[in-house]
Formats: structure tokens, sequence, C-alpha cells
């Protein structure tokens, strides 16, 4: 029932805002949202500050958030910061230029022929299924969808099977990576490495840094024993090690507490190039943590439930993680670990999947941006 009336509410405020379609575009205007307005992150905060210094104040940028209050930093950069949920943003949102989402967009909002939306999407790699919509589901899906415009890519392969196959997208994409993930494959990112793990505290000690996904049954699953892999990594890498918790940006992150809790981070790039390890186990950070090295363990105790929940877009034995069915493989995969071959599985998925990653994504959606902006 909640989803039908959650259907029909956003076609009724679709129709009420509609007359507001007659007010004129403002060709320089753009509005950023992450994560449906929850946070300043991802690709689209990757793509705003390439923006702004790219723009030179060419341009208004504007942002949707939740808690406007928590960001009122950016008005010191001349970033407009609008309640998601206030009339100024629907304003906004209904006479700016280009809009860029990670997500599925506003349903309740009306889609303007003069407009241009890019979706960077939130992931990369093909891991997990997204969640399989159907019926009034479906429809809804739909209402959060765009029609002129782009979506980004990381690989062709997800072009070919997410934009394409699932999204039923047949304009153009944009195959030239993930913004959010231009650090990870920066000149400078060394430097970025150091500086995170000044800020983090992380600096004499080494990080294995846990970061599991969603589960839309919110389902539990055994804990590994975090002992056991201090130990164990402590043995195979030297050095003094600790496990840090990093939640799902839906999960409760109180849910597990080790050494330390980061999930307040709202961007996962930093914690990868600040961290030496890698746990996790279906979630899209295998494909962020490939493209900088990072030595990373699929700890899925759960995966014949999470199959029977989700299911895989590939077969788990090509992911470059080492997958771990239990507590005690994942002990042994630590200590069995092997630089030269983990190297070799990230070079091969990268080629099966067709590797569109640059480096360069921020500023070539930037120009792009600009490209909307001002020429007619």
């Amino acid at each position: 029932m909640k989803q039908y009336v959650r259907y029909f509410f956003a076609l009724f405020v679709r129709a009420l805002l509609t007359p507001l379609t007659l007010l004129p575009i403002k060709r320089n205007r753009v509005l950023f949202v992450s994560y449906r307005g929850t946070k300043y992150s991802c690709s689209p905060k990757a793509i705003s500050e390439a923006l702004e210094t790219l723009a030179g104040g060419k341009l208004e940028i504007n942002w949707g958030l939740r808690h406007p209050e928590n960001y009122a930093y950016l008005a010191g950069r001349k970033i407009n910061v609008l309640n998601d949920r206030g009339f100024k943003f629907i304003y906004r949102a209904l006479t700016s230029r280009v809009v860029v989402t990670n997500i599925h967009y506003k349903p309740f909002l009306p889609r303007r022929r003069g407009q241009f939306f890019i979706n960077t999407w939130h992931g990369g790699g093909l891991y997990k299924r997204e969640g399989m919509q159907k019926g009034v589901q479906l429809k809804y899906l739909r209402l959060q969808g765009i029609r002129r415009g782009a979506y980004l890519s990381s690989s062709l392969e997800f072009t070919k099977q997410v934009i394409r196959n699932s999204f039923g997208w047949t304009g153009e994409v944009l195959e030239w990576g993930l913004p959010r993930n231009d650090v990870l494959l920066s000149d400078k990112r060394n430097e970025l490495r150091e500086s995170a793990r000044a800020r983090l505290g992380w600096t004499d000690k080494s990080i294995a840094l846990y970061a599991p996904t969603w589960r839309d049954d919110q389902s539990r699953f055994e804990p590994f024993d975090a002992a056991e892999v201090r130990a164990a990594l402590g043995r195979r890498f030297g050095g003094k090690w600790e496990v840090w918790y990093r939640g799902h940006y839906y999960s409760d992150s109180a849910a597990l507490c080790l050494d330390g809790d980061v999930s307040g981070e709202e961007d996962m790039q930093p914690l990868l190039l600040a961290a030496d390890c890698l746990i996790t186990d279906y979630s899209s950070s295998i494909w962020d943590a490939s493209l900088c090295g990072l030595k990373t363990f699929l700890y899925c105790p759960d995966i014949a439930h999470y199959i029977a929940i989700r299911n895989f877009r590939s077969d788990i034995s090509t992911w470059p993680g080492v997958f771990c069915a239990d507590r005690q493989s994942l002990t042994e995969n630590i200590l069995s670990f092997d630089e030269a071959a983990y190297a070799d599985r990230i070079a091969r998925h990268h080629a099966a999947l067709g590797n569109c990653e640059t480096g360069r994504a921020s500023l070539l959606t930037a120009e792009r941006i600009l490209r909307e902006c001002t020429h007619a």
C-alpha cells in the first residue's frame, strides 16, 4: 500500500508543479544533488569542485542538501546551499540548465526539455545487482529517471549491462570514468594519502578498513574475529594493525565497532587512499580499491543468502578481491596473500570489463557542463 501512496503522491506533486515549467531556464545555473540530498559527496562533489575552478565565477552553482546548516561553509565559495525540500530548491531545480546527480533523481519534479541531466551513478564494476523492481515499484523508479542528458560510466561492460540493459538508457554515455575516483589515479595520490592519514590519526599504524555493503533485508551474519585478523595481518605484512569500520550510508554505524569508526566520513576515496587493506563483501568499493591497487579481501559468510535476495552481475571468482567464505578462510588468505598474483588479477579484471577510468573525469565533465551552459 505504501508503494502506491508514494507513487501517486509523486504524480500529484509533479502535476502541481507543472505550471512552474513555464519559468525561463537560467543558462548559467547548475544544480547538484548527491545521494538524494543527504551528502556533499561522491562524483557530484568532484565535478562541482572542478567546475568552481574551471568556470571562474561564470556559473551559478547550487547544491540541494537535506541539512544545509551543516554545509554553511560552502557559501564562502559562492555556492548556494539549498534545503532540498524547500521551495527555493524546487524553483532552482526547475530553472537550472544542468542538473547533476549520482542516483535516481527527485520523482516529484517535472523534467524539462531545455534541461541537461548528468547521472554519474555511485558505483563501478559489475558486482551486486541493483534491487529488482516490478509493478508500481518499477513505475516509481521510472519517475526518477532522466530524459535528455548523459550517464557516466566506469567501464564498457558497465555501460552495456547496467546503463543500457538495466536502466534502458539509449542516450549519451560519457565513458571516461567516475569523477570521484580521479583522486585514486592522481599523480598526487601519495601526498593525498599522507594528508588523509594525518587527519584520521593513522600515521603510526597500519589500517584494515572494514566496509560491508547494505543488505536489502538488513540480515545479520557471523562477524570475523578482529583479533585474529590483526594478528594475521601483522604476521604477513608486519607492523601494528588496527581494524576500522566504515558503514554503508544506509547502515547503522553503531552496529559494529572495532578499533575505530569512520562511517561519518562522507567520501570513501580518501579512506581507500589512507588504508593499507580493505575488507568488504559485495560492495562497489571493490572497483575503487582496485584502481589504486589496495589489497582487498571479500568476507562473504552469507553469500548463499545474498545471492537469493540480490544476486550478482558476474562470477565472484573473477572479482579482484580475494574471496573468503568464512572466518578461517579470511585468516588463511591474509597469511597466503601473493602481491604479484593479486596485481595480475586486477589487470585481468580491468581488461575484461573494459576499464574506462581516466583520472580526468571531473575535469572532462566540468568542461561538458560549461559547454552546455555557454553555447546556445
